[in-house]
C-alpha cells in the first residue's frame, strides 16, 4: 500500500507541474490586479513605448516625444507618481473609439495641461493647469466634445505655445 500512495502523490505532483508548464509556455499572464503590469514597467525601466509627434498650431510646429498609453492599464497609470515631465515630452492616450473622456489627477505629483483630440487628431478641448490630487475625492477634467486621444503635457505648455482648439497633431 505504501508504494501505491507514493505513486498517487507522484502522479498528482506531475499533473500540477504539467499544468503549470503548459500555462507558462503558452504565454499566458498571471496577474494579481496591476502586479503584472507594474512588474513589466519596472523591467522596462518604468517606461512606456514612445513615438514622435508634431503639434501644429497657427504659429509653429512643435516636435514632441510622446509616451504612448494605449492599453487600459497604461491609461490608468499615466503620469502617476512621476516627479517631472521634461520640456518637449508628453503622454499620448489612445482610445479605441471616440467618446466623452474624463481624466483625474489621483496620485499625480505634477500639474499638467491636457489636450483632448477627436478621431481626426484635432484639439477639441483644452484643460490647463490640472493640479495634483492626493485625496480620495479628486475632481474630474472632462472633454467638451467626444475624443479619441488625449495628450498630457507639462503645465504651462498650452499658454507658452498658444495652443488652441482646432490645432492638430500628426505622427512621424
Amino acid at each position: 500500500m505504501r508504494f501505491r500512495y507514493n505513486a498517487l502523490q507522484l502522479m498528482k505532483r506531475l499533473f500540477i507541474i504539467s499544468i503549470l508548464a503548459v500555462f507558462l509556455l503558452s504565454g499566458c499572464k498571471f496577474s494579481f490586479g496591476n502586479m503584472f503590469f507594474d512588474v513589466m514597467l519596472k523591467v522596462r525601466g518604468g517606461k512606456f513605448s514612445t513615438k514622435k509627434i508634431t503639434l501644429e498650431t497657427d504659429k509653429e510646429q512643435i516636435q514632441l516625444t510622446a509616451e504612448v498609453a494605449d492599453s487600459e492599464r497604461e491609461r490608468e497609470r499615466g503620469y502617476m507618481e512621476r516627479e517631472k515631465v521634461e520640456e518637449g515630452k508628453g503622454m499620448l492616450f489612445i482610445f479605441e473609439d471616440e467618446a466623452p473622456r474624463n481624466f483625474w489627477m489621483k496620485n499625480t505629483l505634477i500639474p499638467l495641461d491636457i489636450l483632448y483630440l477627436n478621431n481626426q487628431k484635432e484639439v477639441v478641448t483644452i484643460v490647463e493647469n490640472m493640479e495634483p490630487c492626493k485625496v480620495s475625492q479628486c475632481p474630474s477634467y472632462s472633454s467638451r466634445q467626444p475624443a479619441m486621444y488625449a495628450l498630457e503635457l507639462p503645465a504651462g505648455f498650452v499658454k507658452a505655445h498658444g495652443v488652441m482648439v482646432g490645432d492638430k497633431i500628426s505622427e512621424e
